[in-house]
């Protein structure tokens, strides 16, 4: 990951994310550039760039897509790349976890799913989420199955924690710096392109994973992409492909 300088904030806040302590607050929006700013949807990402309707980027679990996606149930290419039909109750340690989409919707399957992010903005936009849905009067019975979300690079993570016993599923979705599709991404997501940057260790990260996951690792692609490695056997979506990989013995 690009080692790039973290955006300010613009207003004051009386308590900030852990991974957002030493963040520059400022008055007023930069001239140019990314910012984060509290706003009364939550925190949001914005950019300079982008126009006066904008709405940025602001994380909201509480907005019934989680559900959707979960609808298909166990039949769904995510639910067959976990093998939920057969271990309904996994373990999921999502080491990638972004906007959060992917582990709210392994929640809301029944998953018992603890997550990674390494970039400290998009970790402090998810926290955020997760607090404003834990805080809401009727928070969604899937979030009892999110056990915890946690501000660390998954490679350094998994080479010191011990884990017994280990999680059934290690879940990786990469981010590269080239675009998936031809058609051009949603803003959002060209945002974080160009904040973030790509996952260029992927591959690094997959050897660690099949080394400390219980049963396998699960890589999301796109359905052309190349796979990172030859897989023991892949799931096939309309626009993604789950590559599926059997753990092994690190000895």
């Amino acid at each position: 990951m690009p080692d790039n300088a973290l955006p300010p904030l613009v207003g004051g806040a009386t308590t900030l994310p852990e991974s957002l302590v030493d963040l520059a607050q400022i008055e007023q929006a930069p001239a140019h550039g990314f910012y984060l700013q509290y706003e009364t949807s939550g925190l949001t990402l914005r950019h300079t760039a982008a126009g006066p309707n904008d709405a940025g980027l602001c994380i909201d679990l509480l907005d019934g897509s989680v559900e959707r996606r979960a609808a298909g149930g166990r039949k769904s290419p995510l639910a067959k790349a976990i093998g939920l039909r057969r271990h309904p109750d996994s373990s999921v340690l999502d080491t990638t976890c972004g906007l959060g989409r992917d582990s709210a919707t392994l929640a809301a399957l029944g998953c018992a799913v603890t997550s990674l992010e390494r970039h400290p903005v998009l970790f402090a936009l998810l926290q955020d989420a997760l607090e404003r849905a834990r805080n809401t009067n009727t928070p969604p019975a899937w979030l009892a199955y999110w056990r915890t979300n946690i501000h660390a690079d998954a490679i350094r993570w998994l080479e010191r924690k011990v884990m017994a016993p280990a999680f059934d599923v290690i879940y990786i979705d990469p981010m590269f710096e080239s675009a998936r599709r031809k058609a051009r991404p949603q803003k959002a997501l060209a945002w974080l392109g160009e904040l973030v940057g790509g996952d260029t260790d992927v591959a690094e990260l997959l050897l660690r994973a099949r080394e400390r996951a219980g049963r396998q690792v699960v890589v999301k692609q796109h359905a052309r992409s190349a796979p990172l490695a030859r897989a023991d056997r892949t799931v096939q979506g309309k626009a993604i492909r789950f590559d599926i990989y059997l753990a092994r013995d690190p000895s």
